[in-house]
């Protein structure tokens, strides 16, 4: 199995959970020689997507954000989920907002495909969005 239909089988195996987060939570692999190789795909996973990691933003009722998020990308996007907060997907990046359910608050995270430089840009793109959507409401 090559390192793309790797990468693309555990994609099918997380879901909505994105390939960095299944990866820092797996737990090690049994032997030296497999823990090590879990070592290098999660090093090999942060150059192919690097991510903002979570970023907890207070907020008191998400849904219409949600919406406005969807309206705004839907469009551009080659692929939604709405199931568990707002998931969009993009040919060279994605994002996910959850919905915290301790507190009133979201969960942001965004990735890029490749490009490092990107990230930030689209980070900067979708908080701007959402600070302008929080002072509008």
């Amino acid at each position: 199995m090559n390192i793309a239909q790797h990468s693309t089988k555990i994609e099918r195996e997380v879901g909505n959970l994105g390939v960095m987060s299944w990866l820092s939570r797996h737990q090690p692999l049994p032997s030296a020689n497999e823990t090590w190789l879990g070592t290098i795909l999660l090093v090999e996973r942060i150059g192919v997507f690097p991510a903002s990691g979570d970023i907890r933003r207070p907020m008191r009722d998400p849904y219409p954000l949600l919406a406005h998020l969807k309206a705004l990308y839907g469009e551009q996007a080659l692929e939604m989920d709405d199931r568990d907060g707002l998931k969009v997907i993009f040919s060279d990046w994605r994002f996910r907002v959850r919905i915290c359910c301790n507190d009133p608050a979201i969960i942001i995270n965004v990735e890029t495909r490749c490009d490092a430089r990107l990230m930030p840009r689209k980070l900067d793109e979708l908080l701007g969005l959402i600070d302008a959507f929080k002072l509008d409401a």
